[in-house]
């Protein structure tokens, strides 16, 4: 994560615990990070994986795009291509973040680099958040762990966000856009 990004998701992490009145070690025990990892997000330092922004973001109430992006895009812009805040999971997956909205109903947009053999499991979001995958490049495996759709190029899928999924790269890897439509914000 870039200096600039991770000064943002420091600020963005510290603000909203203490909003909460949390301490770190409460935010320690609902994240299941240790303090001294907390601690050093807190200082703007580290890359955090995919995995620990989602843990972040679901014990503060906030969506990854929420974490790692500020608020207010300019009314038209152009994200440039290799623009944008990357994140990756420990398997292998990289997304891009394009877009995410700060209103009460939250829509983020991702680019996805699934290299061979990599795979993320992710958990449910909230109950209500609609996952849309647009295969872009090779194949890509996605879906409910239950119920798992194979994407060539060109293919889109659409499921449950609020269930146990995976991402996957298909056979040579693959490239996808996700994106994510959480329900509306009611907090």
């Amino acid at each position: 994560m870039a200096l600039p990004a991770a000064r943002h998701l420091a600020e963005t992490v510290r603000r909203h615990r203490e909003a909460r009145n949390q301490s770190l070690g409460e935010l320690s025990r609902l994240t299941g990070l240790s303090k001294t990892s907390l601690a050093r997000i807190e200082a703007g330092e580290g890359n955090p994986s995919l995995e620990t922004l989602w843990r972040l973001g679901h014990a503060l109430g906030l969506s990854i795009g929420q974490l790692i992006e500020h608020a207010g895009p300019a009314p038209a812009r152009v994200q440039r291509a290799g623009e944008g805040t990357v994140v990756e999971s420990a398997r292998g997956m990289r997304g891009r973040l394009l877009q995410t909205d700060h209103s009460r109903h939250r829509t983020e947009v991702f680019e996805l680099d699934l290299p061979p053999g990599s795979r993320f499991e992710g958990d449910p979001h909230d109950a209500g958040t609609r996952e849309l995958v647009h295969c872009t490049d090779g194949a890509v495996v996605c879906g409910p762990a239950d119920h798992l759709l194979d994407l060539k190029a060109g293919d889109t899928a659409h499921f449950d966000g609020g269930v146990p999924h995976i991402y996957a790269a298909g056979p040579g890897g693959g490239r996808a856009l996700l994106v994510m439509s959480y329900p509306p914000d009611l907090r």
